[in-house]
This record gives C-alpha cells, structure tokens and sequence, in this order.
C-alpha cells in the first residue's frame, strides 16, 4: 500500500513538472512572437514614413509627442495600406525581415525531409546514368485555410537525381508575391530566401511557415515560388497561389 502511494505521489510531481515545463515553453514563445510584433510594428512606422514622405515622418512624429502609440501605429498602417494590398505587404515583410537580422532566433526554422529513396524514384520517372544530375521542382503546397494573424505552411517537393545516387550540392530559393488582379509584386521572403543543401539522390520535401500578419485582409491573394538549382544549371521552379480568408 505504502508503495502505491509513493508511486502515485511521483507520477503525480512527473505530470505537474511536465505541466510546468510545458506552461513555461508556452509562455516562452508567447513572449517571442511579442518581441517580434512589436519590432515588425516599429519597423512599418518607420518603412511607411520613409514611403510617404515628410508630411507623414511629421504626423508620425507628433503622434508620438502626444503619446498616442496606438495611434502612431494605426496610421503606418494605414499610410501601407493606402498603396493597397501591395504596399502593405512590402512594409510589412521588409519589416520581418529587418527583425529578423536583428534578432535571427526569431526566424522560423526550415525543414527539409527525405520523402522517396533514389531507387524508388529512379523506378517512377525512369531516370538514366546517362542524364548526369537532375534537379527539378515538382510541387509547392500551401496548407489551407490561411488566415490574418497566421502562418501560412508552405510544402514544397523537388527531386535530385545524381548517376550513382552520391550527394550533391544545390541551392534552394524561395520567392513571395502580392497578386492585384492580373499584376504581382514582388516583396521580401521572410525567413531565409536562399540556402544552400547537400542531399542524396531522392525525393525531398522543403517546409517554411510564411507569417500573415493580423491586419491583412481578406481576400488578398499571394503567389510562393520554389526554385532548385544544381551542378550549376538553370533553376527549376514551382508555384502556388493562396488566398487569405476570413
């Protein structure tokens, strides 16, 4: 009996610990995202007053005087939305992005998975020794809904074929597009835009979570583009459109 409720007394300081340790990683990353939205905020006042010019830099500025951050903020953004959809996404990931240089844990990490062996794929696209190394993108997958206030998880699935199956080294680049009708600009990738791997002969599988930042609308509509490039050749790319919602 005396065993039993030793037994209970430890499980029981396990689950509370792990409780406590699980409460603290929370709070941990809370405090982190935080951080990261008070410095993007900064960073589009400052971006959306450069845009806008002195009269802006001026109201920004008297706003501040006044105490009104709240306020200061609600203008940059405003000052970013009024170039529409586009002008909010630059301020906003030229923002990220300034972040994070400043502060690299921050960013979000990569993931990139094996997903099919080089003998099996090898098999499945008929692949020749003679073809010498073959890197192409196949697909880009965003996991939907996407929403404000998120991220945005970005799957996307290539393969490297080399004669023997040995590594090889490729570079990765990943590339962020605002869609306005039937125009698209360009804005910062946030987190790392380019990176260079080593991987066997296979099939692989490249994920990164694009933040969406809480006043984006919806309806706005972005394009992600994946491209892999190796043994100095062209880049192969692959798209995916995706549509934030309410």
């Amino acid at each position: 009996m005396k065993l039993r409720a030793n037994l209970g007394q430890y499980l029981s300081i396990i689950a509370t610990a792990s409780l406590l340790q699980l409460s603290a990683n929370v709070q941990a990353q809370e405090s982190a995202n935080a951080e990261l939205n008070s410095c993007v905020r900064n960073e589009q006042i400052v971006t959306t007053a450069k845009g806008a010019g002195a009269g802006a830099i001026a109201g920004l500025s008297a706003m501040f005087v006044a105490h009104k951050s709240n306020d200061a903020v609600k203008g940059a953004l405003i000052g970013a939305a009024v170039g529409g959809a586009a002008g909010f996404a630059t301020a906003y990931y030229t923002a990220i992005d300034t972040c994070y240089k400043k502060n690299p844990s921050w960013k979000p990490e990569s993931k990139l998975e094996r997903t099919r062996s080089y003998d099996e794929l090898k098999k499945k696209i008929k692949y020749k020794p003679s073809q010498g190394i073959v890197a192409r993108a196949e697909a880009v997958d965003i996991v939907a809904p996407v929403k404000a206030d998120s991220q945005a998880e970005m799957n996307s699935t290539f393969y490297v074929m080399t004669p023997d199956g040995a590594e090889t080294n490729i570079t990765v680049e990943r590339k962020l597009f605002v869609v306005t009708g039937d125009k698209e600009e360009q804005v910062v990738f946030p987190g790392d835009a380019t990176q260079p791997f080593t991987v066997a002969g296979g099939e692989q599988r490249d994920t990164v979570r694009i933040p969406i930042a809480k006043d984006t609308k919806a309806g706005t509509v972005y394009r992600v583009e994946f491209d892999i490039a190796a043994a100095g050749m062209p880049p192969s790319s692959a798209s995916k459109t995706f549509t934030v919602t309410e």
